[in-house]
């Protein structure tokens, strides 16, 4: 993961952002925040058009409960008619990604008084591969922090 201090920009203008089609590769709680990291980037419509087109990115949520109270993230999955949910903490959910075995790939946002809601896919390295994910996250603030597209960024001498 790379180190929070180290991005190019920040924004906490929910707005200017869409993590539609972006995919969280790793994951931290640390000092009541939940963080996921997108080495793939996320979207901002500053640079086109193109989904991701940021460099790296992560996205920073400051917990307004305690992380098993404030996170919560619930699998789906189906069988023949029937459909079966599986509530998993958010420790699972962070350690299964950071262990390469789930990627989150998040599709869309609902926004609430100081909590979101995703609609993601969960692809994972074993059947079934896929399922959908529900989280709910509650957050006092969302931060945004990403590095310029390798087009953009200009050099130390310029």
């Amino acid at each position: 993961m790379k180190p929070l201090s180290s991005y190019d920009r920040t924004s906490t203008d929910q707005s200017a952002f869409s993590l539609h089609d972006c995919r969280a590769k790793s994951a931290k709680i640390c000092d009541g925040a939940l963080t996921f990291f997108f080495p793939d980037g996320i979207f901002t419509p500053e640079y086109g058009r193109d989904w991701p087109n940021t460099g790296p990115a992560a996205v920073t949520f400051a917990l307004s409960q305690p992380p098993e109270e404030a996170v919560r993230c619930d699998l789906f999955a189906w069988e023949e008619d029937r459909e079966f949910r599986q509530s998993v903490p958010a420790e699972t959910l962070i350690a299964e990604i950071n262990r390469g075995a789930w990627e989150l790939e998040f599709l869309y946002r609902y926004d609430g008084y100081e909590e979101v809601f995703y609609i993601c896919y969960l692809w994972q390295s074993a059947e079934p591969y896929v399922r959908e994910a529900h989280l709910f996250i509650e957050a006092k603030e969302i931060l945004f922090r990403w590095d310029e597209p390798a087009g953009n960024r200009q050099s130390e001498s310029d």
